[in-house]
């Protein structure tokens, strides 16, 4: 497809570099072989600190609501508050995000983070732990709009994918370290541990943030001139096709999430086994990721996404049928290769038809989706799997993937 230039690079130290050798691994003009710049990776090692928190505390909230006699219903409700306050606020967050430096919304979001993991580790009742989990969602998804912006400005045009390829497997580090971490505290400690060691990672991301050791790149700011908002921006075919693409990934994406605790529980699980199947689904996610760029370069980024889109559809079937804690892993193992080659595809696509200035505000579209659908799917998932169990959820969310693959393949540009 058709590329957009990228915009021009300076830090949020400076409004125009002095010598434009200061940020020599910024310039747009890089060709795809060049390294990608040695700030991403220290960004992205940060980001693995705040997400291996948000990760854990996510499956420890899970865990503590079965633990406590929740059931289904309660780890529906519970997952579903780390999504309800983003998926209000977002859009409004996305905006800002385009006019303040990216350095701002990142510390923020991993002091909130760190705040709401400390509170559940004083006191995790249920009432509680769905306080905490609002404000935890809030936080990471600051962090989470803030650093895609930076990553996509990092890549500059031609090595976007890569940029984000690399995000992404540090959130398949961070992914693999989450459950594997509440799991081991849990079953060995207590849930008040893993709640209080977690919450520390994302003070040292706060911390290194705070210091502007990090220089982290800006684009020109958004205009004044009014616009047409959200709407006018789903009115964009590309936009609005890869948006509605990411809608059917991000469903896969929260029935796994959901499924797994709750149907590890019933097979007699431990808390650790059910983290080790996690984990594993993030070292698959890391594994896919690795090789995006061949994989991108033979098949296409459409390509890429129409083959991992029938293969996380076909897996969902197959999980109908999972009955033992090696099938399972098996499973989870394959399933994280196809749901987890879609995000640096989503990401490269939004960013390239993002009109300028305003990259922020669809990453707050985006974020929008996912969090409206993490927090209305898992209160679904968990009412119809108390009356129907769990193999509905998998035909359905299985050929709903499968029907997504299909609109991909007409409606996503080639290139």
């Amino acid at each position: 497809m058709k590329r957009l230039p990228p915009a021009q690079l300076v830090t949020d130290e400076q409004s125009v570099p002095s010598d434009p050798q200061d940020l020599p691994q910024l310039q747009p003009a890089a060709p795809a072989s060049a390294r990608l710049p040695r700030e991403l990776y220290v960004l992205v090692l940060l980001l693995i600190l705040a997400h291996t928190a948000f990760n854990g505390i996510r499956i420890t909230t899970s865990l503590a609501a079965i633990k406590a006699g929740g059931g289904a219903l309660w780890v529906g409700l519970l997952t579903a508050m780390f999504n309800i306050v983003p998926a209000f606020v977002a859009i409004r967050v996305g905006r800002m995000i385009d006019r303040v430096p990216l350095r701002r919304p990142l510390v923020l979001g991993c002091v909130i983070v760190a705040i709401g993991g400390t509170v559940a580790a004083i006191e995790p009742m249920l009432g509680i732990l769905a306080l905490c989990a609002s404000a935890i969602g809030l936080g990471w998804m600051a962090i989470a709009a803030s650093s895609q912006y930076a990553v996509g400005l990092y890549g500059g045009g031609v090595n976007r994918v890569r940029a984000f390829s690399v995000m992404s497997m540090g959130f398949s580090i961070s992914s693999f370290l989450g459950p594997l971490i509440a799991g081991l505290m849990i079953d060995h400690v207590s849930y008040q541990a893993a709640f209080g060691v977690l919450a520390v990672l994302p003070v040292i991301s706060a911390i290194a943030l705070s210091t502007r050791l990090l220089k982290l790149p800006t684009a020109p700011p958004r205009s004044n001139t009014e616009n047409g908002g959200a709407r006018e921006l789903f009115a964009m075919p590309t936009l609005r096709n890869t948006l509605i693409t990411a809608a059917f990934i991000t469903v896969g994406w929260d029935l796994y999430a959901f499924m797994v605790p709750v149907l590890g529980s019933h097979l007699g699980l431990s808390a650790t086994q059910i983290g080790s199947v996690l984990s594993l689904f993030a070292i698959a996610v890391f594994v896919v990721r690795f090789f995006m760029t061949t994989l991108t370069r033979r098949l296409g980024e459409t390509g890429v996404m129409i083959a991992a889109m029938t293969l996380a559809g076909f897996t969902f079937l197959a999980f109908s049928f999972a009955n033992s804690y090696s099938l399972m892993l098996t499973l989870s193992f394959v399933i994280g290769l196809g749901l987890g080659a879609s995000q640096p595809i989503i990401l490269s696509l939004l960013h390239d038809a993002s009109p300028p200035g305003r990259i922020g505000e669809v990453n707050g579209m985006r974020m929008t989706l996912i969090s409206t659908s993490q927090w209305t799917m898992p209160l679904v998932f968990g009412m119809l799997s108390a009356s129907t169990g769990m193999l509905p959820l998998f035909l359905i969310v299985g050929g709903g993937i499968l029907s997504g693959s299909v609109f991909a393949r007409r409606k996503l540009p080639r290139g």
